[in-house]
């Protein structure tokens, strides 16, 4: 009961006007198995719950059947839902306001590497003039287009390599709750202390 009442007060706290564009949340190796596909679940119902627009998961390692199970799992959820590997990108999910994008072992260096692979292949083609290659050019040619406002490590205090370009100036959050033990109250905390913060981009 208390929890129940803790958990409306902080989400009554949570600003719908200043709401972080996109959130990323960064998991282990192991954390989608067990409890832990049941807790994803829940932080999309928690994310549209508030709102959220984009929220974007990262596991580190891409675990056998994992996609097919997650497209399965998400299949009549109401999120537009990509599944991303190294070789492909799956849809699944229904319609809806959030759209989820969740990495299954595809890190920030592979994708970074793949992008300017693609930029040289398009300077020898005559597509691209290497003279006037800029930021622009290579954030146009990275898979996740987005730049997370807050990136959440659950259960660690490292980050991964994830979206190394795209969060470089993103706000960092790191509970020590594991990912199977998270609760919406560790989730509405994260978003309260993002919108809490000064935010700079790197000045």
């Amino acid at each position: 009961m208390i929890r129940r009442i803790y958990e409306h007060l902080l989400k009554s706290s949570i600003s719908k006007s200043n709401l972080p564009g996109c959130v990323a949340v960064v998991l282990g190796s192991a954390d989608l198995s067990g409890n832990g596909l049941s807790r994803l679940c829940q932080l999309l119902d928690w994310s549209r719950s508030i709102g959220l627009s984009a929220l974007i998961l990262y596991v580190s390692d891409d675990q056998p059947g994992l996609c097919r199970l997650l497209q399965g799992l998400l299949a009549s959820y109401p999120a537009r839902i990509s599944l991303h590997t190294a070789e492909d990108v799956v849809r699944t999910g229904t319609i809806g306001p959030l759209k989820v994008d969740i990495s299954l072992g595809y890190g920030g260096k592979r994708e970074v590497v793949e992008a300017f692979r693609s930029i040289l292949r398009e300077v020898e083609e005559g597509k691209i003039d290497g003279n006037r290659i800029d930021e622009r050019t290579i954030e146009s040619h990275l898979r996740f287009c987005q730049k997370p406002d807050l990136v959440i490590r659950a259960g660690g205090k490292r980050l991964s390599d994830f979206m190394i370009w795209q969060a470089a100036y993103s706000e960092l959050y790191f509970t020590d709750v594991n990912w199977p033990a998270m609760r919406k109250i560790d989730f509405l905390r994260a978003i309260r202390d993002c919108q809490s913060r000064d935010r700079r981009f790197g000045r």
